[in-house]
């Protein structure tokens, strides 16, 4: 397999990889604070639990992603950072090769 393909390959994969870390992460420090606020334990903040620290909770639950969310919506932009990073790879191989192959006029005198 070519070097650049290899390059933007694994660059797409910790890029998807550290994603869904920090979603799966994200996700577990949020369901602790709404289990903080959750006094009957039964996974809701219910009227009477409702406090103004509880209120914040609930309106970032409902606009909230999740990691399933996350799973879809992280492969095109893996693939566009892997597809970039393997695009300076080559650019500079390229840069690399001319200018290991570049004729220098100055010293034919």
């Amino acid at each position: 397999m070519n070097r650049t393909l290899k390059i933007g390959l694994i660059a797409t994969l910790i890029v998807y990889g550290c994603g869904m870390l920090y979603t799966y992460y994200s996700n577990i420090k949020f369901e602790e604070r709404v289990t903080f606020f959750d006094k009957n334990q039964n996974g809701l903040i219910d009227n009477n639990e409702i406090t103004k620290d509880s209120r914040e909770i609930v309106t970032q639950m409902s606009k909230r992603k999740t990691t399933n969310q996350a799973l879809i919506m992280l492969i095109p932009v893996s693939i566009i950072l892997g597809l970039f990073c393997g695009g300076m790879a080559y650019l500079f191989r390229k840069i690399k090769s001319i200018n290991d192959n570049e004729i220098n006029y100055q010293n034919r005198r």
